[in-house]
C-alpha cells in the first residue's frame, strides 16, 4: 500500500490527533475546572469510527445506520430505546450512571461485519455478546480507571417482546451517561458512540435540558451531519407551555441546533414492564417510531451526509485541532535556537578565545616537533636514536618527579589546558541553560519549561552528558594527534620542494632538537616540560622564518586551529547541544503539520470521488 494511499493518510491523521490530545491535556492547568468542548477527542473519534471504515470498504452505504440514544443521568434514555425496540432490552434502573458501557442492539441478519471488519472501530474495547459488561463501582473507577467495553445483542433473542423493533435496518445504541463528573471517566467512549451516530435521539428531563455538556455534544453532533431528535421525557401533564418553550429555545440558542422535540408524558404503572407497555402504546411513542423508521430507510443519503459532515467538522476546526502541536513545535524550535545560541556563546566562543587564540596555545609546537624528527640527517639515525635515549633519561626522571608532586598537590593531577577550558565552559553552559529555562517558565505557561528546570536541577542531565563527552573527547585527542602529524607532513613536503633549504636545515645544529623528540613522543605533548623541548622548537621556528617559510608556518598554524575548532564544534554539538535540544522536542515538528494538511486533502478527495461514483 502506497504511503500516499488515503487509508495510510487517515492513519497518520489519527496519530496526529492522538498527539494533539496528549499535548492539550498536558498543557491544561490542574486548576482549570471549566467545561471545554472535547473538539479534539470528537474529531479523533470521527476519523476512527466514520472516516477510516469508509475508506476501507466499497462505500459508506455498506455500513448499517446507527441510531444512538444519549441522555444525562436519569433522563430515561434506556426506556426510550426500549420503546423503539418494542421490548425490555436495555436495563432500566433508577441508579445514577447505571449505563456505563455502550450496548448495541441489532437484528441478527445485520451480523457484526460493521464492527469486526474495521480495526479502528472500538479498538481496545473488550466485547461481550448477549450479556452486559460488569459495572464498575465508583471506587474502582477512581482506583483502576475506566475499562472500555461494549455489548452486542440480537434484538430477536430478547424475551418478552411487546412489539416489533422500529426498524430491521439499523443498529440501536444505548450510550453511557455523559452529564456527571464521574461520567468524565468514560467521556471518550461517549464520543466514540457519538462519532458513529447517523441518527441521534437525545433524552432530556425538566431538570437536565439546560445541561452544558449535553448542549456541547448536541452542537458537535449537529456539525458532524447527524440527524438530531430530542425526547423531552418524564414531563408531567401539568408541565407549563412556558417550560416547553424554554426547552426548545434553550436548545436552539445554546446548542445552536433546532432538533425535532418529541414529548413523552409520564406513564404511571405498577411495574417497569407495564410502564414500558404504556409508553409503547402512547401516540407520542408511535410518532417517534414512525419518524425514525422513515429516517433510517435513507441509508445512502444518511451515510454520505454524516461522512461529509465528519470531514466538514474536522476542516472547520482544523486550526483549533492542530494549534497545540503548532504552538509546541514553535516552542521546540525556540528552545532549539536557545540551546544552539547558549552552546555557542558559553562553550565554543570561549574555547576559541581562551584556548585557540590564547597565549598558551601549543599544539602547533607539537607539529614542529614532529617535523624535527622528519629532518633527521639520513644515514645517522641509529646513532641519534642511541644518543636520544641517553638525553631522554633526565627528562623521564623529571617527568616522574613532577608528576608525583602534581598528584600530591591536587590529588587528581593537572588536566590538559584544552580540556580544562572545555570543562569550565560546560559548567557555565549548564548554568546558562537553566537560566534560560527559568526565564521561559516565567513568561510562558507551558509545563515543558519546568520539566527542563527539574532535569537540570537533579544532576541527571549533567551526568548524562559528562560520560559521553569524556569518551568523545578521548577520541578527539586521537584525531588531534593525526591532524598534528598531517601538518608536520605538509610542512616537510613544502620544505622538500626547496632541496637547498632542506639540506641547510638538516645541516644545522639540530642534534639537541632531534634528541628531544622522545619527550614529546613518550610523554604526550608540550606542557610543563617545555623547558626541555621549548628551545629546540623555538630554534626551528626561528630558522624557518629566517629561511622564508614564515607564511607557510602561519598558514599551517591557522589550518590546524581551523581543523581543531571544526572537530571540537562537532563534538560539542553532538554531546552537548543536541542533548539539550532534546529536553524540549515537542510532540511533532512544524513540517508534519504541512504533511497532515496534505493527508487530510487526500482523504477528503478520496471520499468525494467515492460519493461521486455512488451517485452515478
Amino acid at each position: 500500500m502506497s504511503p500516499n494511499d488515503p487509508v495510510n493518510a487517515c492513519q497518520r491523521l489519527i496519530r496526529l490527533l492522538e498527539a494533539t490530545r496528549s499535548v492539550r491535556e498536558r498543557a491544561r492547568l490542574s486548576t482549570d475546572d471549566s467545561i471545554h468542548p472535547p473538539i479534539t477527542d470528537f474529531a479523533l473519534a470521527l476519523l476512527k469510527m466514520r472516516v477510516a471504515p469508509a475508506l476501507e470498504t466499497t462505500g459508506p452505504e455498506s455500513d448499517p445506520v446507527h441510531v444512538v440514544l444519549f441522555g444525562g443521568t436519569n433522563t430515561g434514555k434506556s426506556t426510550v430505546l426500549n420503546v423503539l425496540l418494542g421490548r425490555p432490552a436495555a436495563g432500566m434502573n433508577v441508579l445514577a450512571r447505571f449505563s456505563q458501557h455502550p450496548e448495541a442492539y441489532r437484528p441478527a441478519l445485520l451480523g457484526d461485519h460493521w464492527l469486526v471488519a474495521h480495526p479502528t472501530r472500538f479498538h481496545g474495547y473488550e466485547r461481550f455478546h448477549g450479556t452486559s459488561p460488569p459495572r464498575q463501582l465508583d471506587a474502582s473507577l477512581q482506583r483502576d480507571g475506566y475499562r472500555p467495553c461494549l455489548a452486542i445483542f440480537d434484538t430477536q433473542g430478547i424475551a418478552n417482546p411487546l412489539r416489533e423493533p422500529f426498524s430491521t435496518n439499523a443498529v440501536a445504541w444505548d450510550a453511557p451517561d455523559f452529564s456527571t463528573e464521574e461520567a468524565l471517566t468514560h467521556l471518550e467512549t461517549v464520543l466514540d458512540i457519538a462519532a458513529l451516530a447517523d441518527v441521534v435521539v437525545m433524552t432530556v428531563s425538566d431538570e437536565s435540558y439546560a445541561d452544558d455538556r449535553g448542549h456541547a455534544l448536541l452542537r458537535m453532533l449537529g456539525e458532524s451531519g447527524a440527524t438530531l431528535y430530542v425526547v423531552a421525557n418524564k414531563f408531567p401533564e401539568s408541565t407549563s407551555q412556558a417550560l416547553l418553550d424554554d426547552l426548545a429555545e434553550t436548545l436552539r440558542v445554546s446548542a445552536r441546533v433546532c432538533p425535532a422535540v418529541h414529548r413523552f408524558r409520564q406513564v404511571r404503572a405498577p411495574d417497569p414492564e407495564a410502564r414500558l407497555r404504556g409508553l409503547i402504546e402512547s401516540p407520542e411513542a408511535e410518532d417517534l417510531r414512525r419518524v425514525l423508521a422513515r429516517e433510517v430507510e435513507r441509508v445512502a443519503e444518511l451515510k454520505h451526509r454524516t461522512l461529509r459532515g465528519a470531514l466538514s467538522f474536522i476542516q472547520t476546526h482544523w486550526q483549533e485541532l492542530v494549534r497545540p502541536l503548532a504552538e509546541e513545535a514553535d516552542l521546540a524550535a525556540r528552545w532549539g535556537e536557545i540551546a544552539a545560541r547558549t552552546t555557542r556563546e558559553t562553550v565554543l566562543e570561549p574555547y576559541r578565545r581562551d584556548y585557540l587564540e590564547g597565549l598558551n596555545y601549543g599544539d602547533f609546537n607539537r607539529a614542529l616537533a614532529e617535523l624535527m624528527q622528519l629532518l633527521q640527517v639520513p644515514g645517522i639515525g641509529p646513532a641519534l636514536d642511541f644518543a636520544g635515549r641517553i638525553v631522554r633519561w633526565p627528562g623521564r626522571m623529571l617527568a616522574r618527579a613532577f608528576g608525583g608532586l602534581a598528584k600530591a598537590g591536587s590529588g587528581n593531577g593537572s588536566p590538559p589546558s584544552e580540556r580544562s577550558v572545555l570543562e569550565r565552559a560546560i559548567d557555565r553552559w549548564l548554568v546558562a541553560l537553566k537560566a534560560e529555562a527559568e526565564l521561559l517558565a516565567g513568561s510562558a505557561a507551558h509545563p515543558g519549561w519546568n520539566e527542563i528546570i527539574r532535569v537540570l536541577d537533579d544532576g541527571g542531565f549533567r551526568a548524562a552528558v559528562r560520560e559521553p563527552f569524556e569518551t568523545a573527547f578521548a577520541a578527539y585527542q586521537q584525531e588531534l594527534d593525526a591532524m598534528i602529524r598531517q601538518r608536520a607532513d605538509a610542512l616537510y613536503a613544502q620544505l622538500k620542494e626547496s632541496p637547498k633549504r632542506l639540506n641547510a636545515l638538516r645541516a644545522a645544529n639540530l642534534a639537541t632538537n632531534v634528541l628531544s623528540i622522545g619527550v614529546v613522543v613518550k610523554l604526550g605533548g608540550l606542557h610543563w616540560w617545555d623547558a626541555v623541548l621549548g628551545p629546540a622548537v623555538v630554534g626551528l621556528n626561528q630558522t624557518l622564518v629566517e629561511r622564508g617559510f614564515g607564511k607557510l608556518l602561519d598558514n599551517q598554524r591557522e589550518g590546524l586551529k581551523h581543523d581543531q575548532f571544526r572537530s571540537v564544534t562537532a563534538l560539542i554539538v553532538a554531546r552537548l547541544e543536541q542533548p539539550s535540544r532534546a529536553l524540549f522536542q515537542g510532540a511533532t515538528r512544524a513540517g508534519s503539520l504541512d504533511e497532515a494538511e496534505r493527508d487530510f486533502a487526500a482523504v477528503r478527495d478520496a471520499i468525494a470521488r467515492r460519493a461521486e461514483g455512488a451517485t452515478k
